[in-house]
């Protein structure tokens, strides 16, 4: 209880802590009561200041960008009479965003603007129709028809959003590949950079031969201040990552302006006369903006179809980039959004923009994170919604700038525009012509580069068109076969010992059911070529295969639901990662994911981010083990560069590498393991190695039979007398590193257990084991090679033997794995009792492996003289193999 406010308090796990008054529903004093209302108050204010304050930061961030925005647009020089009007359109832009965003979005701190993603098509309409319409058409109609269109254009770009989430194809954008969007974004930062230059000199950069006109002793007065300021911009906020270190240097340019001025001695008139500020302009009324769109003066025919391809590349940019701001909030802020939602609140903005004369915006990712970390999140417990606050002060003071009857840059030095602009173009350019290169595979980069030279070249749609092209042309080179993805479910080629099999598979006698048929671990193999048409697909079949409680369910909750649910009826409270419900009741959550690349060829940068990143927040949200195998350099490179792998110590507990399939299996069955003996440890009472004997620690053989044995035969008198007669029987042997205990087509005259150690199996060719499993096997044996064996039945090896198996044990190349035996096994058994040769080869790869074998010699005795002693030792090796063929059963293709 918070002794403060008198409300209960949050604990770090969001849990209420009920204090005794409420559970008593003891009175509180009525003089006591108006404290928690003034706290209140306070805390309203308080907050209130907050959002409002956070609103007016980023206002002052977004003013010279606006203001940027809108040179761009109309770089064309015939608009430059009515500059400072259109530069109010802008404004009334970025407030329809904002309040649309602000009313719609399901962040309340959510900020939305004009943005730079579709100024290129915007500008390009601009000057096409001021171009088509001539000198010959007055200057009001050419300027209403520009207007009138871009606005015509962003309102349909809002309803294609619109019908785009609605349709659910969010995820048809992301086929725009990454590289082609990288160099469409450098060559926006090239083009801000060339507006800063502009908007500072005054100068028209039309062509290559237009930049000598900067090479005076004027212009590059006018120049230096802008480049140098847009430069420190650049090293300031990559060295200091203060959220208040820009809007410092906002405010810092243009007082710094002004004290030169007074220390020089210079006029502001001066200044406005050498080009520094813009020239004074008459009063501007909102009714002079809206004056502009004089419908009775539109010429329609310039519009379409000649601008449908520059208005359909748009809308495909916009949606593209709109999904990447969705994207980045959702990582940056950690909430979760629906993508075709959102795209749809994105649209509606649009919409609303171009209904009321505004151009293309989408949610601002900057901002909304630092209007995140500084909303007043205390109260918004209180009061969802109250950090709208924000954006509605972001919108007032955006409208304040609309209602001011001059021109910003008539009392604020263009240079403070320029430097801000030449800084988002620098930006930009360090990111997709510099920043990618690390992170991209030389062929995607040289896509990037070439798509910034097409656009420069060939304009907008034939450089987007080239750029799409070439990156459909690397994508064929490189997808030499076609890809696939196997949803399985599967066990490792481990042969366990009973005990380990009764931890992971159960028993008939368990409280438990099996941990593996619950589906605890769900393996996924990759094939062909991953690219970023795959990338969708590869991501809804893993959504639709892994189960886990639905978020807002709490452990109480599931069970009450089992209790309630009738027996004949009960159904699994789990869903997939699509939302889904499971119909097998008997399943249970998904713990570990396994993803084998090792039949992949080659993965692109897109799918690492789109796919791959985004399953792993996915599975990071629902505490799900991802287990990566069987990658080559070139794709654990990707993965590494985009992030996919985490950094943090904390984050590599739910993620694991391993070089193949078997070995990333191997490990989620022994986490299962550890963790069903931790269970049965804590409910017993017994320690841990009672459960889960140590690796070092040498097994006996009475403890291995037993536990192949069922509960009720196990602790028999005559089954125990049976145990310690048949142990007689064996031979304990010791074996190094690479020596060969038996190989194909030896006579099978004896059969092992391994006590310690582990001990693997191999097959010289893929059609030698048709099952994967050492008790399968189809022998095709030629030269039978016999092992020599002393007068008593035990096994007795040479030491030429083996050496020369530690050399052909060495030599791998025409070998392929069958299964690693581990401590408590037995191996070696099938082609015993079937009486048939070696089809299989046995090498101990582990230092001190003990192992205990007898002697077919032995065994025929055993039967002649006690044969109640060899049954028990006959059902021994039945459980034993039956356990293995269960454990094959269970790989099944989904």
């Amino acid at each position: 209880m918070d002794a403060a406010s008198g409300r209960p308090r949050l604990d770090d796990t969001h849990v209420i802590l009920q204090s005794p008054a409420h559970g008593l529903r003891v009175p509180k004093p009525a003089a006591k009561m108006d404290k928690p209302c003034l706290v209140s108050t306070k805390m309203l204010v308080e907050s209130g200041i907050q959002a409002v304050v956070t609103g007016m930061i980023i206002a002052v961030v977004l003013c010279p960008v606006m203001i940027g925005f809108v040179t761009m647009i109309y770089g064309h020089q015939e608009f430059e009479p009515v500059m400072a009007v259109l530069t109010k359109i802008i404004f009334l832009s970025s407030v329809a965003h904002q309040l649309a965003i602000t009313f719609l979005s399901p962040l309340p701190f959510a900020i939305a603007q004009t943005q730079d993603a579709g100024l290129i098509f915007l500008s390009t309409m601009a000057a096409s129709i001021m171009n088509q319409l001539g000198v010959a058409v007055p200057l009001e109609e050419r300027i209403a028809t520009v207007v009138v269109h871009l606005s015509i254009c962003t309102a349909l770009v809002g309803l294609g959003l619109i019908v785009l989430g609605k349709l659910r194809l969010a995820s048809r954008v992301q086929y725009l590949p990454t590289p082609v969007i990288g160099g469409y974004l450098a060559f926006i930062g090239f083009f801000m950079v060339k507006g800063g230059i502009s908007l500072m000199t005054g100068t028209n950069l039309t062509g290559f031969s237009s930049w000598g006109q900067l090479f005076t002793t004027h212009q590059m007065a006018l120049l230096l201040p802008g480049v140098v300021c847009g430069f420190a911009l650049s090293l300031i906020t990559a060295r200091y990552q203060h959220f208040a270190v820009f809007p410092a240097c906002i405010l810092l340019m243009p007082v710094g302006f002004f004290v030169a001025l007074w220390m020089t001695g210079t006029s502001i008139e001066e200044a406005r006369a050498y080009g520094f500020l813009s020239p004074a302009t008459a009063p501007i009324a909102i009714t002079d903006v809206y004056g502009l769109f004089d419908f009775s003066n539109i010429h329609w025919s310039v519009m379409f179809p000649s601008q449908l391809p520059t208005l359909f590349g748009m809308f495909i940019v916009v949606a593209f980039a709109a999904s990447l701001d969705i994207a980045s909030i959702c990582m940056g802020t950690g909430c979760t959004m629906d993508y075709n939602e959102q795209l749809q609140t994105v649209g509606a903005s649009n919409l609303f923009s171009g209904l009321t004369g505004g151009y293309t915006g989408s949610y601002i990712f900057s901002q909304t994170v630092f209007s995140f970390r500084f909303h007043p999140a205390a109260i918004e417990k209180h009061h969802p919604g109250f950090s709208r606050l924000i954006g509605f002060s972001l919108a007032a003071c955006e409208f304040a700038i609309v209602l001011v009857p001059f021109s910003l840059t008539s009392i604020i030095p263009k240079f403070l525009f320029g430097s801000v602009m030449i800084f988002i173009g620098i930006e930009l350019l360090k990111t997709w012509m510099i920043g990618v290169y690390a992170k991209l595979l030389t062929v995607e980069y040289v896509t990037v580069v070439a798509t910034f030279i097409f656009l420069n070249a060939f304009g907008v749609q034939l450089g987007l068109a080239a750029g799409v092209g070439l990156a459909a042309l690397c994508f064929l080179v490189e997808y030499s076969r076609s890809q696939t993805v196997t949803l399985v479910q599967k066990s490792s080629n481990v042969v366990r010992n009973a005990d380990q099999h009764e931890l992971l598979y159960g028993s008939s006698t368990a409280r438990q059911g099996s941990l593996m048929k619950n589906q605890p671990i769900v393996t996924v193999e990759l094939q062909g070529h991953i690219f970023f048409g795959s990338a969708t697909r590869i991501q809804k079949r893993v959504k639709r295969a892994v189960y886990v409680y639905p978020e807002q369910t709490t452990q109480s909750e599931r069970s009450d639901q089992r209790d309630e649910r009738l027996p004949l009826l009960s159904t699994s409270s789990l869903v997939n990662l699509e939302g889904t419900p499971c119909t097998d009741r008997h399943r249970g959550p998904t713990r570990f994911v396994v993803i084998d690349f090792s039949h992949v060829s080659g993965l692109d940068a897109t799918a690492a981010r789109s796919c791959f990143l985004a399953l792993k927040m996915l599975f990071k949200r629902h505490k799900i083990t991802v287990v990566y195998c069987g990658m080559k350099e070139n794709i654990e490179f990707l993965l590494r560069a985009n992030d996919v792998f985490p950094a943090e110590d904390h984050d590599g507990e739910l993620c694991h590498i391993t070089s193949d399939a078997d070995l990333a299996l191997d490990w989620c069955e022994q986490q299962l393991i550890l963790a069903a003996a931790k269970r049965r440890s804590l409910n017993s009472g017994r320690s841990l190695q009672a459960f889960l004997p140590s690796a070092t620690q040498e097994l006996s053989l009475p403890l291995v039979f037993n536990a192949y044995l069922s509960t009720e035969r196990r602790n028999t008198p005559a089954v125990t007398q049976a145990i310690e007669d048949v142990v007689q029987q064996f031979t304990i042997q010791k074996w190094k590193p690479n020596d060969r205990i038996f190989m194909v087509g030896e006579a099978a005259e004896s059969w092992f257990v391994l006590l310690r150690g582990q001990v693997t199996l191999y097959t010289t060719s893929a059609t030698s084991v048709a099952t994967g499993s050492p008790h399968f096997g189809s022998p095709s044996v030629s030269n039978l090679r016999q092992r020599r064996y002393g007068s008593n039945g035990q096994h007795q090896p040479h030491s030429q033997d083996r050496s020369s198996s530690s050399s052909d044990a060495s030599d791998g190349s025409d070998r392929e794995l069958v299964s690693r035996v581990r401590a408590g096994c037995i191996f070696g058994d099938m082609d015993f009792m079937l009486q048939q040769g070696r089809s299989i080869d046995a090498v101990c790869t582990e230092e001190n492996t003990v192992t205990a074998v007898i002697s077919r010699s032995k065994m025929e005795k055993l039967l002649q003289t006690q044969p109640q002693v060899a049954f028990v030792l006959q059902e021994v090796i039945l459980r034993a193999s039956y356990m293995t063929l269960a454990e094959k059963l269970h790989s099944i293709v989904i």
